[in-house]
Order: structure tokens, then sequence, then C-alpha cells
């Protein structure tokens, strides 16, 4: 059984290791798109958004993974599952609903500069304050990540 529970509490850091990748991958697209022209361009914003849309999926998703791995691993381990033992109490934790949060705004910048720019209005506050928050959030995803590093070693 513990094993099983290693490998259960394990399931949220993999995926997010994978998701900071798909963020990090997305941001290369501030680089990129200085090259384009028109018609590729216009190809390029549209596979942008859809990938944007898809990680804020799976940011949804590896955040429900990390209470639902914590809800198996009590159960597993305790035979009970509490309220105190699901609700965060320490920084990793709340950084990840403040995460989620960031994650909010930040698609919703982006669904703004898009929004402005298929009507041609001025969409450049929006996509320049949404490329910054991004790059502001690269830096507190890898905080982030350490800090959840550290904190596994509470459960191994």
């Amino acid at each position: 059984m513990e094993a099983l529970a290693t490998i259960v509490i394990l399931l949220h850091p993999l995926a997010a290791l994978v998701i900071i990748r798909e963020f990090l991958n997305q941001r290369k697209w501030r680089q990129e798109k200085i090259n384009l022209q028109n018609e590729t361009l216009d190809e390029a914003i549209s596979r942008h958004e859809k990938t944007g849309n898809r990680i804020f999926l799976y940011v949804i998703f590896v955040i429900l993974l990390a209470f639902i791995s914590k809800i198996i691993y009590f159960q597993i381990n305790n035979g009970t599952v509490s309220l105190s033992d699901i609700i965060p109490n320490h920084f990793h934790g709340w950084a990840g609903i403040l995460g989620l949060l960031l994650m909010v705004y930040l698609r919703q910048l982006g669904m703004k500069a898009s929004k402005n720019r298929k009507d041609k209005k001025p969409f450049a506050k929006f996509s320049n304050t949404h490329g910054r928050l991004s790059d502001i959030m690269v830096y507190l995803i890898m905080i982030h990540a350490f800090l959840g590093f550290l904190y596994l070693f509470t459960y191994l």
C-alpha cells in the first residue's frame, strides 16, 4: 500500500511538470511572432489561442489532481480523510490557488486582446499586459515548483 500511496502522491507533480513545459513552450510565441507575416501570423495566433485555452484547462486539471491525490493518499494511509487534510496548510498549496487566479486573469487578458484584434479595435495594451504577466508567472511557477519539490519530502 505504501508504494501505491507514493505513486498517487507523485501524480500531481508529474502532471505539473508537463504543464510547466507546455507553458514555457507557449511563451516562445513572443519571439516567434516577430518573424511571421500575414497569413502565417493569423494561423500562429489561432494556434497560440487554442494552446492557451488547452493549457488553462490542464492547469485546472492539475490542481484538481492535487486535491484528489491528497484524498486518495490519506485514505490509503489513514483510512479516513478529514477536511484539514485537503485544505492547503502551507505556502505551496495556497500559491497554487493564487496561480490559478493568475491563470484566469492571464486568459482573460488574452481573450480581450483576441476579441479586440478580431473587432479591429486597439489590442496592444491587453496583449502587452498578457505577455508581461506570463513573464512574471514563469518566475512564480519556478518558485512554486521548487516549493512543491520540498513539500513532497513530507510525504515520501
